[in-house]
């Protein structure tokens, strides 16, 4: 029985010496031994397979969980390597075999996820299924990526968007999906804001005519007039980037995906507040600022002017206020108007006249001096 064993052995063995193998060719392959430098196999040749650790997978791998005994197939990358081993690969072997599989990947653009391993020029690495896939910088996301190394060692969803079997080229993408996510992720977000609601954000970025808001996923814009109830020049008067503000969704359009926002409607409105301490009819004290064509305009209190317009502003006829006033001259008019939606104020000077002239009038028929006329009383103005 032992000689007929060993006689076995040596046909085991001459069938081994006659067996030819070539580079490219895929072998089933046994652990016979783990050691530093890689894994021993047994291919059924004369000489042993020798896979080197970065061949046994494309990731890294737990170096305990290859064991002897263990079978797979390997890709034959060199009959020689001088030291009388085969060098082979598992994880060519099975690129090799999950190319048809990637085929199908391509043609149906299924979607799926990798792991990136390393920056290359112009893009990542991130092998799938044994093979060396490439993702440009510009198709990792939906946004432009300054920094390749922030995403080696992520995992992120991805296509295949080409893919050579011969050259084994593999190019995939995230960018497609990114932007989908985002949208889905934006539109739902919309859905969930309220007209008139008071939300906290982030100042992201300032123009000329406003200050963009992150409110977590979706931007808003607080135009110039709504930042401020006095006029700005630009929003930096208000606000920097990176300051956290309270707004008000002023307005939020579904289909466009454009929020207008809100930031004075956070305080008080400082006219309103102004104007609620007079009513109409008060006599108030008042200081010329300017004149217009049509009028002069009046401060009665900080940041509260009230126009008085030409027709108010004396008994006589004048083409112009100049006739009759003088700018920084303070005199005494009436609130005849206040219009709270417009803000704005009218003044009468003409109306103190005439109620001057009806205080005399009335001190007239109420005096008992018979030698005083009533053109005494109204003077050049009968």
């Amino acid at each position: 029985m032992e000689e007929n064993l060993t006689m076995a052995d040596l046909m085991a063995e001459v069938d081994k010496s006659m067996t030819r193998i070539y580079r490219g060719q895929i072998l089933p392959a046994k652990v016979a031994l783990v050691g530093e430098q890689g894994v021993i196999v047994n291919i059924g040749y004369h000489a042993d397979g020798l896979i080197p650790w970065q061949e046994v997978a494309y990731d890294e791998i737990d170096r305990t969980s290859i064991k002897e005994d263990d079978t797979f197939d390997v890709y034959v990358m060199k009959v020689d390597d001088g030291e009388g081993n085969v060098l082979v690969s598992k994880r060519r072997a099975e690129a090799e075999t999950a190319i048809e599989e990637i085929q199908e990947l391509f043609e149906k653009k299924a979607t799926f996820t990798v792991h990136v391993k390393e920056v290359v020029k112009g893009g990542v690495v991130a092998p799938i299924k044994g093979l060396r896939g490439f993702i440009p910088g510009s198709q990792l996301t939906n946004t432009y990526v300054a920094d390749l190394a922030a995403f080696v060692g992520k995992d992120i969803e991805v296509e295949i968007i080409e893919f050579v079997p011969k050259s084994k080229k593999l190019v995939l993408s995230g960018k497609r999906i990114a932007t989908e996510k985002a949208q889905a992720e934006k539109t739902q977000k919309l859905a969930a804001l309220v007209e008139g609601e008071k939300v906290s954000g982030t100042v992201t970025k300032l123009m000329p005519y406003g200050a963009f808001v992150d409110l977590g996923g979706v931007e808003g814009l607080v135009h110039n007039t709504d930042l401020s109830w006095v006029r700005i020049k630009h929003p930096s008067d208000v606000v920097k980037e990176g300051d956290k503000v309270d707004v008000i969704i002023s307005s939020v359009d579904q289909s466009t995906g454009k929020i207008a926002l809100s930031l004075k409607d956070m305080t008080t409105d400082p006219w309103l507040l102004a104007v609620s301490n007079f009513e109409v009819g008060d006599v108030v004290p008042a200081k010329v600022t300017r004149f217009a064509s049509f009028g002069a305009f009046a401060a009665i209190a900080d940041g509260l002017e009230g126009l008085i317009h030409i027709s108010q502003i004396s008994e006589k006829r004048i083409n112009k206020p100049e006739e009759a006033l003088e700018i920084g001259q303070e005199v005494q008019a009436k609130i005849v108007t206040i219009d709270k939606e417009a803000k704005k104020i009218g003044l009468s000077l003409k109306e103190l006249e005439a109620a001057k002239m009806d205080e005399e009038i009335s001190e007239y028929m109420t005096s008992g001096d018979e030698k005083v006329t009533l053109g005494d009383v109204l003077g050049s103005e009968l």
